[in-house]
């Protein structure tokens, strides 16, 4: 066999199996991808920002969007359940880039009451 046909026939690797790099190391929780609308709410509930999230784990999240340099260290990261309820957690960043921020979280996923929200600018699924 020559080396195209062993190439041809190897299965694919993705990045992280061919150089997991230092990142890799630092995780504690395998992630998951997803692309989910969610909402940083901070300012004691006077503020927000639209975000998408763009890969979960049972500690942490990255995600992405428009002026993140804007949100504070810690903040109310919402999300909605497929059932239509709105998720609420406190995150704290622990990296960021330009585009992007990691978040760990803080506390269990809690449901918010349906009056806590504004219907105003409840998430849309």
């Amino acid at each position: 066999m020559n080396a195209m046909t062993a190439l041809l026939t190897e299965p694919m690797k993705t990045p992280d199996q061919t150089n997991p790099g230092p990142a890799a190391d630092k995780r504690r929780a395998a992630r998951t991808r997803c692309l989910r609308a969610a909402r940083c709410v901070f300012n004691r509930g006077y503020s927000d920002l639209s975000v998408l999230v763009r890969n979960v784990s049972a500690t942490g999240a990255k995600l992405t969007g428009d002026g993140l340099f804007c949100l504070p260290d810690e903040f109310e990261l919402q999300t909605a359940a497929p059932s239509g309820a709105v998720m609420a957690r406190w995150v704290r960043r622990v990296w960021s880039r330009p585009d992007s921020i990691g978040v760990e979280f803080l506390e269990p996923e809690r449901k918010l009451p349906p009056d806590a929200i504004d219907p105003s600018v409840a998430l849309r699924r």
